[in-house]
């Protein structure tokens, strides 16, 4: 992951990585839980959004440059 101009441009490998990863998450919790996958997605999505509402602007701003600096040194 980047910053490119105003933009945060990520590689394909990374997304892939990180849009695969909850899914997978999600499987593994289905199967242990007896619970639909369709139940988990929606959780995890809920959740995301969740704390993503919740955030001010300056959290979600330095959560963004954190994650770059950490992309930096990868």
């Amino acid at each position: 992951m980047r910053q490119q101009g105003n933009e945060i441009v990520m590689d394909r490998d990374e997304f892939l990585f990180n849009s695969l990863l909850p899914g997978i998450a999600c499987q593994l919790l289905a199967e242990d839980s007896g619970r639909d996958l369709s139940y988990w997605m929606n959780f995890l999505s809920e959740q995301a959004e969740q704390q993503f509402d919740e955030m001010s602007l300056k959290q979600r701003d330095e959560m963004i440059n954190a994650y770059l600096e950490i992309a930096k040194n990868v």
